[in-house]
């Protein structure tokens, strides 16, 4: 019988056990990307309105972006397949005392509770969806006129990473490529009226400060140093190979 990976979405969060799930929660911290996720989140503060607007998160596992959002004083509503990630959720949401941050076990590309959220967002999770398109639908449907969709997703060649063929195997979910041009056509299809593809801001504030300049001998080799570092990111800004994210405006 051929696995099912809606199954294994719901099963996930079980099978990886309470030590798994204390890692989930306590992302971005946790992670071997923490400082990736970070810069991730910086870049989507420029793009969010100040609080209190509404932002709905599809497929947010245990919640750990929505939180973080909710202690800006963002209104969450967040929905995941399985039960364990929302139960964990809603468990640190208690324990945190933050009460702005809804969470819900359901499927992302079923219809939505509500459709006037300003922001609706895909965080590593649009890569998992049986069908992404229904999913796009769906996040379209959820957003009020003038609402933006985020994502911040896979790249070309994920799928067949060490890591992805390890998830599909040991738990029957899916693990595809999501480009960014990609979304754009699915966003395009779904209804958006036009996008915007930026370039994700880690690898660019990795090649402007280095662990190099702590060996800089002089005022004069810093400067060097420094302009190597502007020339890398302008470099970097036109390479197409970078990954990125996307915005789409309903």
């Amino acid at each position: 019988m051929q696995p099912d990976p809606k199954q294994g979405e719901r099963e996930y969060f079980a099978r990886i056990g309470p030590a798994g799930i204390l890692h989930s929660t306590r992302k971005p911290f946790s992670d071997e990307f923490c400082s990736a996720n970070l810069s991730n989140l910086d870049a989507l503060f420029h793009f969010l309105a100040p609080p209190p607007a509404r932002l709905i998160e599809f497929g947010c596992g245990v919640g750990w972006l929505s939180l973080f959002l909710a202690t800006r004083g963002y209104q969450t509503t967040s929905v995941d397949i399985s039960p364990d990630a929302i139960a964990a959720a809603r468990e640190q949401a208690r324990l945190r005392g933050i009460a702005n941050a809804e969470f819900l076990v359901g499927d992302y590309e079923d219809p939505v509770p509500r459709t006037d959220f300003d922001y609706a967002l895909f965080y590593d999770s649009l890569h998992h969806a049986e069908v992404e398109q229904l999913a796009v639908q769906r996040a379209y449907e959820a957003l009020k006129p003038g609402g933006a969709m985020i994502a911040f997703e896979t790249h070309t060649g994920h799928s067949e990473t060490e890591a992805s063929r390890h998830a599909v195997k040991e738990f029957g979910v899916h693990e595809k490529d999501m480009s960014v041009d990609y979304i754009a056509q699915l966003g395009a299809r779904a209804g958006f009226r036009r996008h915007l593809i930026v370039q994700r801001p880690h690898q660019l504030i990795r090649s402007l400060y280095r662990p190099s300049y702590a060996g800089a001998t002089s005022t004069f080799d810093l400067k060097v140093k420094l302009f190597l570092s502007k020339l890398r990111v302008v470099r970097r800004l036109f390479n197409p190979a970078e990954e990125k994210f996307i915005v789409l405006w309903k």
